[in-house]
């Protein structure tokens, strides 16, 4: 698998539809996540992956419970996943999670953003 289906596929491990920034489709229905794609090899930089998830409810409960089930996917020492030439280490970014608000949007929508770390050890 590339690696850019690797990620796709980990990405929806979570129970809810996952689309790429670029690609929310106009009838996505809440709860949903989305990432940027990133790709370096192994001789470059750690790359940064931006998730965000995002809910339409009134609790804080739901969203902060998603964030929590990534943090314990990718766990202390990171995970990594296997793909076409090699493998994709993914760790915990920092700060790992943040409440993001958007003034004037609808106060039920809840985000969070994530950062998660990426290396790419690829043939």
């Amino acid at each position: 698998m590339t690696p850019e289906a690797a990620i796709y596929r980990f990405m929806n491990s979570f129970g809810i539809p996952a689309y790429m920034d670029s690609s929310v489709p106009d009838d996505a229905e809440f709860p949903y996540i989305t990432y940027n794609l990133v790709e370096n090899d192994m001789f470059q930089a750690e790359a940064n992956l931006t998730v965000n998830v995002w809910y339409r409810t009134e609790s804080e409960a739901e969203p902060n419970a998603k964030v929590r089930q990534m943090f314990n996917a990718i766990g202390l020492g990171g995970v990594t996943i296997p793909c076409d030439g090699g493998m994709i280490w993914l760790k915990r970014g920092t700060p790992w999670a943040q409440s993001v608000t958007i003034e004037g949007e609808d106060e039920m929508v809840k985000r969070r953003y994530v950062n998660i770390n990426a290396d790419f050890f690829l043939a």
